[in-house]
């Protein structure tokens, strides 16, 4: 872990999150406690522990102008044990390896912080699952050195920082190509050009806009062109295009592969600006929904 000028902030879990997820989208070990339950569940464990037991403790490092950050469930001096606590409904035996995998993850990331924080050559991590139904914790704990736990930190900030890198290089090629983006027509239909200018003005200024417009002047084109237009100038992440039929949807697409940011087809192998994303509904797009 380094002190180095700050380029990213991140969260614990959401660094866990993203560089420590692996394995299939197995859904099974569901429902899940909602947010409430986690709260009182994690208030009803905290109660259980001795006085000297710290809660909700403030941990953070960096790595390379990477700012790690977080609240430890728990830590005991005493025992040098470090907690991250978990609430789940039904048998714990059913859930998939790789949900076991990640929450131990966040818990080596909060070791790694407290190691280099208070200066420990090692420390007791402890997953603790409570079941909210029954309110009985099973604790699974390891063993780890400060050494081994900063050595998985700085992996996963190498992961995220790798993918950022990309991501920003990414970012200004798009808006770099967005900045030249033309209108593909000669000119404008009757109507396109203040649906345009509408479109263009609620995206600078972040308002709502409500139009209604006749059959035939060209709505998908004089929508989408403004909102790329205003990506690059105004700071917009994404656009998400939303049809309520099929059809409408084709035609998206096809508008995004008129104005050149997008391919047209498999066939069309040119690399473009844009990452555009074809949301299709389970039962279509799944042999077995």
């Amino acid at each position: 872990m380094t002190a180095m000028e700050e380029h990213y902030r991140i969260a614990v879990r959401t660094l866990c999150d993203f560089t420590a997820r692996e394995g299939d989208l197995d859904h099974r070990f569901t429902p899940s406690p909602s947010a409430r339950e986690g709260i009182a569940g994690h208030l009803l464990v905290a109660k259980r522990r001795g006085a000297d037991h710290e809660v909700e403790l403030p941990l953070s490092g960096s790595y390379q102008g990477l700012v790690v950050s977080g609240r430890a469930d728990g830590y005991n001096p005493r025992a040098n044990r470090l907690e991250e606590v978990k609430t789940h409904r039904g048998d714990l035996s059913r859930m998939a390896a790789n949900q076991r995998a990640l929450h131990w993850a966040q818990a080596r990331v909060y070791g790694a912080l407290l190691c280099a924080e208070r200066k420990l050559e090692s420390v007791t991590l402890a997953l603790v699952y409570l079941d909210i139904a029954t309110g009985r914790e099973t604790r699974l704990t390891e063993e780890a050195s400060a050494a081994e736990l900063a050595a998985f930190f700085e992996v996963q900030c190498r992961r995220f920082l790798a993918w950022a890198e990309q991501e920003s290089r990414h970012r200004q090629a798009r808006d770099a190509n967005l900045h030249r983006l033309s209108f593909p027509h000669p000119d404008f239909r009757p109507g396109q050009r203040e649906l345009a200018e509408g479109v263009y003005k609620a995206a600078a200024t972040g308002r709502c806009l409500l139009t209604q417009a006749p059959t035939g002047i060209g709505k998908t084109i004089g929508t989408l062109f403004p909102l790329l237009t205003a990506m690059p100038r105004h700071g917009l992440d994404r656009i998400a295009f939303l049809t309520m039929k099929t059809p409408g949807r084709r035609l998206a697409l096809d508008a995004l592969a008129r104005l050149g940011v997008a391919r047209s087809g498999e066939q069309d192998v040119q690399p473009r600006p844009l990452r555009v994303l074809e949301l299709v509904a389970r039962s279509k797009a799944c042999e077995h929904p």
